[in-house]
């Protein structure tokens, strides 16, 4: 599948369409088998210079292995996607630090080099950290956390008062 995001940007169009996994291979093979599509909603504009524009977000639910647990987790993922289409590095380079840029070589381009590095981005590293299910959750009982004292931080200054007062004397 192969799309025209600078046509879009002309036309001020929205895309809405549902990619297949298959279409995305790195993300595919970081996500368990058999897993949902990814539900594209971006509107493509031109922006006040005249560049190709693409904002929107993707969704999806996705089954992950757990790297505490090794057990796969389903997640909901919605991803949002705000970037400046450029066909050069060049201009990517000039445009640092103002909006995010991606490269489009040529007019047209696949899902995967349009999104395929913002879900990379948006992966959880662990999808059921912190979750109650989690077997190999961390878990300290509340009675059981010792309770740091704290240091004064003033104790110096008390201890500089106390030590000039007994000169005084």
């Amino acid at each position: 599948m192969h799309l025209s995001p600078f046509q879009l940007a002309r036309e001020n169009r929205t895309l809405i369409l549902d990619v297949p996994l298959d279409a995305l291979p790195r993300f595919a093979s970081l996500v368990a088998p058999e897993g949902d599509v990814i539900r594209v909603e971006v509107q493509f504009e031109r922006d006040e210079q005249g560049r190709c524009h693409m904002q929107g977000r993707l969704r999806t639910k996705q089954r992950f292995l757990c790297a505490n647990c090794r057990e796969v987790e389903t997640c909901d993922m919605d991803v949002q996607v705000d970037a400046c289409l450029l066909g050069s590095d060049d201009a990517a380079r000039d445009l640092i630090g103002e909006v995010d840029p991606l490269v489009i070589e040529g007019p047209e381009a696949t899902p995967a080099e349009l999104f395929e590095d913002d879900l990379l981005l948006a992966l959880p590293e662990r999808p059921c950290y912190g979750s109650e299910t989690c077997p190999h959750r961390v878990k300290v009982p509340e009675d059981e956390v010792p309770e740091q004292p704290r240091d004064n931080p003033f104790a110096v200054l008390a201890e500089l008062k106390d030590g000039s007062q007994r000169r005084e004397d």
